[in-house]
């Protein structure tokens, strides 16, 4: 499912906490958006953005969204301040949420169900095949064997094998030209936590353990297999504090560096046909290859927090301060972006008939993140083109373009608002845009300090993945 692994606002939060007087956060962390996945199959109906305050759902297509917050996904158990859960999306359209102690399927967000195959298990990631129909999951539960777990749409997971023996598993992906050819990686359950990458042909019953010369960094993270070929893979490696992403086109054998990036590179995507795959950071921009992986291009320098190629479509998540929306769009392969989210568009908790008491929750909190949603005046510069004169939220790539394809190596790492989505006037009166005080004002001073500690955020930790 490319996606990128959690990238945690820890640092983030804490420079707007500290230095915004009056600013409260109901989790203790600055809103960011991190994953987006969409489905079922095919369509494009539902979309599930992962935020680092629950998810933000829509299921028309974009138009709307709803905010699901973490006492209406997890409850009765919430986890802990900066987990970040691994989200799919089936063939039903149900959005399925792993957590520390099993996983969540949601439809409307008033019905949430828990998957009695998993309670009481870590669940550590999820992935699809491109339909929706088969479900794989990893189990890393303390004190227990790990495990590759799948399910159909009923969601009854179960253990493929009988587990791998002191692991941990991060990630795991599904071959959609092979679906019996999964992927993973995680790191030993020891002290050294030597990261692992991990092949299985026959649907995560046994594991080869997979090697390179210079081996997998300080941690690995299997962002994607190409959608024709089972044997190109892509993962993506910790080192130090900047990123690698290895490329292997022999299923495992060999592996060379075909980019690297000075921060944490949290956004990998891969076309239907695998000849365009993307990456990106928050620092760096975005950069595209159109000869299977193997040389790269900076588009634009847009900041990418998550990366997802869907349906002919690459979706983009980005830094809502600095730029005017959280969620975009692009119809020409990463050219130009229209938006698709604005967080002070969202509409709020879901409206249920029957509420639960998570939705309860939800509504009771609603108020005072909403006002946390409102943008900061003026935003931070990324260096992009602002919205046009007319109002639309479409921002062009454009940058200078330069050349990063690194030399191949073995010895290398690797409802209710109607509103147009695609030409969206900047407050239309149904989306509840601006409802709170006057949004907070990031000064200068402020900017510089969120700056610097936006280059030292905790690396590897995101969707989605694009890992």
């Amino acid at each position: 499912m490319h996606r990128t692994r959690p990238l945690r606002a820890a640092l983030f939060a804490s420079a707007l906490v500290a230095l915004s007087p009056g600013v409260s956060h109901a989790n203790g962390r600055f809103p960011a958006a991190q994953q987006v996945v969409l489905g079922p199959g095919a369509r494009s109906d539902v979309i599930a953005l992962r935020v680092t305050f629950g998810l933000l759902v829509s299921r028309d297509a974009g138009r709307t969204f709803r905010w699901y917050c973490e006492d209406l996904i997890y409850f009765p158990f919430v986890p802990g301040l900066g987990f970040d859960p691994p989200v799919e999306v089936t063939a039903l359209g149900d959005i399925t949420v792993g957590f520390e102690d099993g996983a969540h399927a949601l439809t409307d967000g008033c019905d949430v169900r828990d998957l009695a195959s998993v309670t009481h298990r870590e669940i550590t990631d999820l992935a699809a095949t491109p339909d929706g129909a088969m479900l794989y999951a990893t189990d890393s539960t303390t004190g227990s064997r790990s495990y590759v777990l799948r399910a159909d749409t009923s969601l009854a997971f179960r253990r493929m094998g009988d587990g791998v023996d002191r692991l941990r598993f991060l990630t795991v992906e599904v071959a959609a030209s092979r679906p019996d050819r999964v992927y993973a990686s995680g790191f030993d359950d020891t002290p050294s936590r030597t990261p692992r990458v991990l092949l299985s042909d026959d649907g995560g019953g046994t594991f080869r353990e997979l090697s390179t010369p210079g081996g997998f960094g300080d941690s690995a993270y299997v962002s994607g297999v190409d959608p024709a070929d089972p044997d190109v893979l892509y993962v993506r490696v910790i080192e130090g504090f900047g990123s690698a992403l290895l490329r292997s086109g022999d299923g495992g054998a060999h592996f060379e560096v075909v980019a690297r990036t000075r921060d944490a590179m949290v956004g990998f995507a891969i076309s239907d046909d695998g000849r365009t795959v993307w990456y990106g950071s928050a620092d760096e921009g975005l950069f595209r290859s159109t000869d299977g992986g193997q040389r790269f291009t900076q588009i634009g320098m847009l900041p990418t927090h998550g990366l997802r190629f869907h349906a002919g479509v690459l979706w983009l998540v980005t830094d809502w301060v600095r730029q005017p929306w959280a969620l975009g769009r692009s119809m020409d392969g990463g050219e130009h972006f229209e938006s698709v989210l604005r967080f002070e568009d969202v509409l709020g908790p879901p409206a249920c008939a029957r509420p639960s008491e998570g939705t309860v929750i939800c509504g009771e909190r609603w108020p005072t993140l909403q006002r946390e949603l409102e943008p900061p005046t003026p935003r931070m510069d990324a260096g992009n083109a602002a919205p046009d004169a007319a109002g639309l939220d479409a921002v062009s790539s454009d940058a200078p373009r330069t050349d990063v394809g690194a030399p191949s190596t073995d010895a290398g790492m690797a409802a209710t608002s109607d509103s147009a989505v695609t030409a969206r006037p900047p407050a239309p009166s149904d989306c509840g845009c601006h409802m709170g005080p006057a949004p907070v004002r990031v000064g200068g001073w402020i900017a510089l300090a969120l700056a610097a500690l936006v280059r030292r955020r905790r690396l590897g930790l995101a969707t989605a993945v694009p890992r």
